[in-house]
């Protein structure tokens, strides 16, 4: 297997589609590829390699369909000796034996500030298969001091967040910043960028007047509605540590209903300017 099957397994994973691998474990007889052969699968069904051709590859990429709806792995026989040789338009006689595993893709969280309830959300995020970035512009709240568990920590002002932390279609972001200001900052760049998920800190009464300005600014509703907050599930939680587990307990959620409903396209748009869209609404 060559470096490009790698390769090609990170591009699509970082284009937001889910993956699946093939490989021939086992062979009886005839076969048109012996074990080691590979191939990718798609959620779109792209393909990449081959195991075989024909409608070999068809049964496998239906077995390959359900492992990326499951995320269970599987093994899958084809015997070759029951199907035809029109259908398989190859003189093989064999059997074989295929091994279909899903690859999960890095899930990202960032953490935009770095006071006390984002650093007990990367705390208890860290043992949760999430690579964590956490981005203050105060430098004393962002270091590897503070954060010692995390991937990386940023200190740097907000309106450089898109350009410090990739945002990926796997990327979940919590909008935790030390004021309005700052959460404004972050959500203006993270509204037209593709992350899955978008939470913020906050009262209902403090994202109303948050929403209402975004909204004057052009940003459409449909943006508007990317964002959760008040973060987390309700469970009456209080202190930092208390609400870090609302938090995460929806960001799990969140994460498992994405795997197996599919994450969410969000291409970057260009928002409207606040005069474009006073002039459509008097149109």
């Amino acid at each position: 297997m060559n470096i490009r099957f790698y390769e090609k397994t990170i591009d699509w994973i970082r284009a937001g589609k889910r993956v699946a691998v093939v490989s021939i474990v086992s062979t009886v007889g005839s076969t048109p590829r012996k074990p080691g052969a590979k191939m990718l699968i798609s959620s779109d069904l792209d393909l990449y390699g081959t195991i075989g051709g024909g409608c070999v590859e068809a049964d496998v990429i239906f077995a390959a369909q359900d492992v990326l709806k499951t995320l269970v792995p599987k093994l899958v026989k084809v015997d070759i000796k029951a199907k035809s040789a029109a259908e398989l338009d190859m003189l093989c006689g064999g059997e074989i034996t295929f091994y279909v595993e899903p690859v999960m893709p890095d899930f990202k969280l960032v953490i935009c500030g770095g006071g006390h309830i984002s650093r007990a959300i990367a705390h208890m995020a860290q043992n949760l298969d999430f690579r964590i970035s956490v981005i203050d512009d105060r430098k004393q709240f962002a270091n590897s001091s503070r954060f010692a568990d995390v991937d990386e920590t940023i200190a740097a002002p907000y309106e450089d967040l898109a350009r410090k932390i990739e945002i990926t279609p796997q990327s979940f972001v919590v909008v935790v910043t030390r004021g309005h200001t700052g959460d404004e900052v972050c959500l203006r760049q993270l509204l037209t960028g593709p992350a899955c998920f978008i939470a913020m800190i906050g009262s209902r009464a403090k994202w109303a007047n948050i929403r209402k300005r975004l909204r004057d600014e052009g940003f459409t509703a449909a943006q508007l509605r990317r964002v959760h907050s008040p973060a987390g599930i309700d469970i009456g939680s209080v202190t930092p540590e208390e609400i870090a587990v609302s938090v995460v307990a929806q960001l799990v959620q969140e994460r498992a209903r994405m795997l197996r409903d599919g994450f969410p396209d969000y291409a970057p748009k260009a928002r409207k300017s606040s005069r474009a869209r006073k002039s459509s609404r008097r149109s």
